[in-house]
């Protein structure tokens, strides 16, 4: 994940509906569940939406779009993704790159132990799904994905501390 963020709004409504939009209402919906109504304090939750970002927007890229600046565009929405809802919970902009920076170092260490490994098949089959016009299964499947994310980490964070 890059922390110099294309800007959220130069995200094209095609991808931010096949790939971002998803991704932020499952994140969003299980971070509500776990108390964080705006999704920017839940850490893990936030974590999760990197992943599924990341995941989407390589299998989006890579069934659905050709595009001179996708190789930026898949490193930079993640990022683009967690600007969109710190700037929705009315961060200051200097909170951003800080909240940005964390994300990525945290991001990194789980990226280097593989903890959300285990929910990449179902990311990607949220993914699938999305491309098949089934939304209502894929929004089913991205929240299992997401909880099974906010799970693994939280069981990493407890055997590392």
């Amino acid at each position: 994940m890059r922390t110099e963020p294309q800007a959220p709004e130069s995200i094209d409504a095609d991808t931010y509906y096949a790939v971002v939009g998803p991704a932020l209402q499952a994140a969003a919906k299980i971070a509500a569940e776990r108390g964080d109504l705006t999704l920017a304090a839940d850490m893990p939750a936030m974590l999760a939406l990197i992943e599924m970002v990341n995941q989407l927007s390589a299998q989006y890229h890579e069934q659905a779009v050709e595009y001179e600046d996708a190789e930026d565009w898949l490193h930079s929405a993640p990022a683009a993704a967690c600007v969109m809802v710190m700037q929705e919970a009315k961060f200051e902009q200097a909170a951003i790159g800080q909240c940005l920076a964390a994300l990525e170092a945290a991001y990194a260490q789980l990226a280097q132990h593989q903890v959300t490994a285990p929910a990449v098949e179902l990311i990607l089959r949220g993914g699938l799904q999305l491309q098949a016009g089934e939304r209502k299964l894929a929004a089913f499947t991205l929240k299992q994905a997401t909880r099974r994310v906010v799970s693994e980490i939280e069981i990493w964070r407890e055997s590392t501390h």
